[in-house]
């Protein structure tokens, strides 16, 4: 489905809005091969807690956050309901004063990006931000999806690829959350431990 155009009043050019997706990988987890216990139930690793607890306190005390200029933090976000995701959230937000709203679902482990963009175009539309965090390949698919098609922004999440903890930021040329299509959104910043 092609981006919506978004027209205003026919005295102002056909300028969409903007919506900001951030889109957030968990940090780096207990392997497979030495966890006996479920798969959700994966722990992050001392490195996995560093990497998010550091781009936690990068997102509160940098103005504007991680050096994008004119760009304000998530005002909500969206969880998977795995430990790794959950942990990742809970260092990921809380070094921030004000409480990010979290909402977490266990459709979200495991999901489809077509699942996230389900989740994402209900999201309320006064919020000009939200924050996935979710599991790979989702992740990079829905950033890969969401981006111009043949686009240099698709060649740089490509070429960077998409590592735990690993973070694009994303502009949806939309006029609301229910408008989110395949090709709406250019990459404002694509970030990566060590933060």
């Amino acid at each position: 489905m092609p981006c919506p155009d978004v027209v205003h009043d026919e005295e102002m050019a056909p300028v969409p809005d903007v919506r900001y997706l951030w889109i957030l990988r968990h940090a780096k987890a207990a392997p497979e091969s030495t966890w006996s216990g479920r798969d959700r139930d994966r722990p992050l690793t001392e490195r996995g807690r560093r990497d998010a607890e550091r781009l936690g306190i990068r997102l509160a005390e940098e103005s504007p956050p991680l050096g994008m200029a004119g760009l304000a933090g998530p005002e909500l976000a969206l969880c998977s309901s795995a430990l790794r995701t959950l942990e990742t959230a809970d260092l990921v937000l809380g070094a921030r004063e004000d409480r990010v709203p979290l909402d977490t679902y266990k459709s979200l482990y495991q999901a489809s990006p077509d699942t996230v963009l389900t989740y994402l175009r209900e999201v309320d539309e006064q919020a000009r931000s939200a924050l996935v965090i979710g599991h790979n390949p989702t992740m990079y698919l829905l950033a890969f999806d969401l981006l111009e098609e043949a686009s240099a922004d698709q060649d740089a999440l490509e070429s960077a690829g998409f590592p735990t903890c690993g973070l694009a930021v994303i502009a949806l040329r939309v006029g609301g959350w229910e408008d989110i299509a395949a090709g709406c959104g250019t990459l404002v910043g694509l970030f990566s431990p060590p933060y």
